[in-house]
């Protein structure tokens, strides 16, 4: 964790750097290196900071995302609500068949008890889908 604490410190004192440095001296050539070296000394913190962060949050897209239990409850409960909310909607078909994909989604990625519920969420919507469409059809 020297980067964080590297990064405030070139944040601090980095743009007082940049200011003094061509006030130091007359020489082009310490200017410039002195302006080339500064501005490393910014930029190459942030860079660590940044792959670092990448690196923690590191999800290949060979594997699935590894969900608890409490967010696949959370994702599902959000498919059940958006999809009641969809069925008074004008494009209410064009949102379930969405959010029919994304609990297919989920249900594939998922297992045990988890995958059931899921399971039993992309049926419900897939069925308020096809019910829509239906009354629909008859509506015309």
């Amino acid at each position: 964790m020297v980067v964080l604490p590297l990064c405030f410190v070139a944040a601090m004192f980095g743009p007082v750097l940049l200011f003094l440095i061509p006030k130091m001296t007359d020489n082009d050539l310490y200017r410039w290196g002195g302006v080339v070296l500064t501005t490393f000394m910014l930029k190459v913190p942030l860079i660590m900071l940044v792959f670092m962060f990448i690196r923690r949050n590191l999800e290949l897209p060979t594997k699935p995302p590894v969900w608890a239990d409490s967010e696949v409850g959370e994702i599902l409960q959000a498919l059940r609500r958006q999809a009641d909310d969809a069925l008074a909607l004008s494009d209410g078909p064009a949102r379930l068949a969405y959010l029919s994909r994304e609990a297919w989604n989920v249900a594939d990625r998922v297992g045990g008890a988890a995958k059931s519920d899921a399971l039993t969420v992309a049926l419900q919507i897939d069925e308020r889908l096809m019910d829509l469409r239906a009354r629909e059809a008859h509506n015309q």
